[in-house]
């Protein structure tokens, strides 16, 4: 029976997660609106909870990316990395170049360098793109020549630093002015959703006491300082003329966000006024991080407006003596790329320092230095190590001594977000590609002779270039080796023999490779091939002695194996004919106990018939003879193994030859008659023996009766074989 309360009940549950299961779905609907919204306007810090909380129950590419990106531009590169890594392994067909490019950064940040090259060569395979695979491979190169140098400077967090943001110091006589996030107000600080901190001011902070927190830093100017983002700055040398970057208030309908502009101030009657904004500023575009040159008749600067190389590039303008400026004037793919170039700061050598994450680095921002050249400026490079890191490193300023300065950097092990740090150079930037050293002697193999000027022939395996070197007077030789490289030397002089050997080099750099090659002289190797076949006829005689023995020996087995497998097999016959002669005894004997004409006579069987006689001289078988050799051959037929002897006999009347030829055809004609009746030829062997044999003996004829002689001429009939 079915219980009507409980099915009421049941009704009311599925009516409850019916109704949380559409508010969760709305909920999730509502919460993905949110977050697009925050990713839009840039608001990453709020952005990155939304879209975590919806990852469980939605997964797409959109939100993945979104999320990468946040993570990306928050600077939490490890979490970028992960989801940037799921988002090329689930959605790798809709991955832009530029995701590819954040993935490969955000490796490189949290220390994984070769996967980050291998993220890139698998995009750039993708497209066969071999320039670009090359490019990862000279980069790849280029970073480990620069890490190669050591450690340029020595660096110093200062104590001014907060966990807030702290960038784009620079000396200004006895003070040091900075951008930071706004620090003490009165009224609740207004965030910048992009990280959820508070708008950038400028301050400044006496040199002589930046042991010191920022607790000795004060606003430089309320003025200057807004409500909006104020960072970066560059000043004259008269101090009366100061050039920041300042946002816009205006933003954008299609990016919802605001642009920078650069400002420049002016310092009348002890205090920063009559700020106006450069001509240069676009409303579509950024225009930010001022510089001047060292003749303060230039101001660079770093735009996305239309018309660079991508992103951010460098440029400069003229500073005209009535006042106005120049048009913009970009500084060349030599130095830009479709990617960032940020914070220019001109030393007063005229060398341009720079950010840029377009050239090769160890991650994100890194600061690169250009020379100027015919009217322009030289290929960047790199400035090392530690004020590049895989995390951004700009706002790069030198002091007066051009030996020290301050950057920042966001890299994790300082106080928080960017961070302020003094520098002093200790090394000299020289880029030097990886090499060892090949080095070894060349000696006389068996009198270990040193051997000078002999030709060594050094072949790279990688580009087939061939080099030629010769040993010094003590032998030896030394050859500069690129790294990570496969050599063949090959050594020959005069009269010896040349020889060859192979050498990998690694990439530790100016190490030496053992290259030594002993040489074997012809004089010794006539010598050997003499020794070499005086032993091989020794060793061919001591193997033909060795075969020849080996054959008696085996022979001496083979024979000693047969004799004994006769022996077994004679013994094994033997005892078979023993076996079977008793066999065969018991049934002739059972034969003999039946056949009563079958007798033995001693050491014979015979079979006994009546007596036949032959006549006188005579050898044909009488009536009854025939007649009694019928039982025997009736015997012979039962028995198809008895082989019978017939041997006949003659009285001592006759010469001996006589009887014995008599003897004999008396057999035969017997013999004949049991072929005749069916008896085999071979069962009956028919015997003569004349008078050698007699039952009566007689000395001479008349001492014998006839009836003597008479037993006399007989025929018996003797079993020889019966099997």
């Amino acid at each position: 029976m079915i219980n009507l309360r409980d099915s009421t009940k049941m009704r009311k549950l599925l009516y409850i997660l019916l109704i949380l299961g559409v508010y969760v779905t709305a909920h999730a609907q509502d919460d993905l609106q949110k977050a697009d919204l925050y990713f839009s306007k840039t608001y990453y810090s709020d952005a990155i909870p939304l879209y975590e909380s919806l990852l469980p129950q939605k997964k797409n590419s959109k939100i993945i990316r979104n999320l990468a990106d946040s993570y990306y531009h928050t600077f939490n590169m490890q979490a970028a990395a992960k989801w940037y890594e799921y988002l090329s392994t689930n959605y790798a067909e809709g991955l832009t170049a530029e995701d590819y490019f954040k993935y490969n950064q955000s490796l490189k940040a949290i220390g994984k360098f070769n996967k980050a090259d291998d993220v890139l060569n698998y995009y750039f395979s993708s497209l066969h793109d071999t320039i670009a695979i090359s490019k990862v491979d000279f980069n790849r190169k280029y970073i480990s020549n620069i890490a190669a140098i050591g450690e340029r400077f020595d660096i110093r967090n200062l104590a001014l630093n907060t966990t807030s943001s702290e960038f784009g110091a620079a000396e200004v006589d006895s003070v040091l002015i900075y951008s930071a996030a706004r620090k003490k107000t009165k009224t609740l600080p207004k965030l910048y959703r992009w990280n959820n901190q508070s708008y950038l001011d400028f301050y400044s902070h006496p040199v002589s006491k930046l042991q010191i927190s920022d607790t000795l830093s004060v606003p430089l100017s309320n003025k200057i300082n807004s409500k909006l983002h104020e960072g970066t700055f560059t000043i004259t040398k008269d101090r009366k003329t100061l050039y920041f970057t300042r946002n816009s208030k205006q933003k954008t309908e299609e990016e919802h966000i605001s642009h920078l502009k650069i400002y420049k101030a002016e310092w009348v009657n002890n205090a920063w006024g009559n700020i106006i904004e450069l001509p240069f500023n676009g409303t579509n575009f950024s225009t930010e991080h001022p510089a001047l040159s060292a003749d303060e008749n230039r101001l660079y600067f770093s735009s996305d407006r239309d018309g660079g190389y991508g992103s951010f590039d460098l440029y400069y303008v003229t500073i005209q003596q009535d006042g106005f400026y120049s048009n913009p004037i970009n500084l060349g793919s030599t130095i830009n790329t479709p990617k960032k170039e940020q914070f220019p700061f001109i030393a007063k050598n005229g060398d341009l320092y720079f950010s840029s994450n377009g050239h090769a680095g160890f991650g994100l921002l890194d600061v690169f230095i250009s020379k100027p050249q015919n009217d322009g400026y030289g290929t960047p490079d790199n400035i090392g190590l530690p004020v590049n890191s895989g995390y951004d490193d700009f706002s790069f300023a030198l002091n007066k001594d051009s030996t020290t300065g301050y950057f920042a950097s966001n890299r994790p092990n300082g106080k928080g977000s960017d961070d302020i740090y003094s520098f002093t150079e200790t090394k000299p930037l020289i880029i030097e590609d990886c090499v060892q050293f090949i080095a070894g002697t060349i000696t006389d193999i068996t009198t270990k002779a040193i051997l000078s000027n002999a030709k060594i022939s050094i072949k790279n395996e990688t580009n087939d270039r061939m080099e030629i070197i010769f040993s010094a007077e003590d032998g030896s030789f030394t050859f500069t080796a690129t790294c990570s490289n496969s050599y063949h030397l090959k050594a020959a002089k005069d009269g010896y023999e040349s020889s060859s050997i192979q050498l990998v080099t690694d990439d530790e750099r100016k190490t030496s490779k053992d290259g030594s090659i002993a040489l074997l002289s012809l004089h010794e190797i006539e010598k050997q091939k003499a020794i070499a076949i005086k032993n091989e006829r020794l060793a061919a005689q001591k193997k033909s002695i060795a075969e020849a023995n080996r054959k008696k020996i085996e022979e001496k087995k083979a024979t000693e194996k047969r004799l004994k497998e006769e022996a077994e097999n004679k013994e094994k016959q033997h005892l078979a004919q023993i076996a079977a002669k008793k066999i065969r005894d018991k049934k002739i004997e059972e034969v003999i106990q039946k056949e009563s004409d079958i007798v033995r006579d001693k050491d014979r069987i015979i079979i006994k018939t009546e007596e036949i006689h032959f006549d006188y001289s005579l050898w044909y078988l009488r009536r009854e003879a025939r007649t009694r050799l019928d039982r025997v051959i009736s015997i012979m037929k039962a028995q198809p193994g008895m082989v019978l002897e017939i041997g006949t006999h003659t009285d001592i009347r006759g010469n001996n030859e006589y009887n014995r030829d008599l003897s004999q055809k008396r057999a035969d004609a017997a013999k004949a008659y049991f072929v005749k009746n069916g008896i085999d030829n071979k069962r009956v062997i028919a015997k003569g023996y004349g008078e050698s044999k007699p039952i009566v003996i007689c000395e001479t004829e008349e001492s014998c009766s006839e009836e003597d002689h008479e037993w006399n001429r007989r025929c018996e009939l003797v079993v020889v074989k019966w099997e």
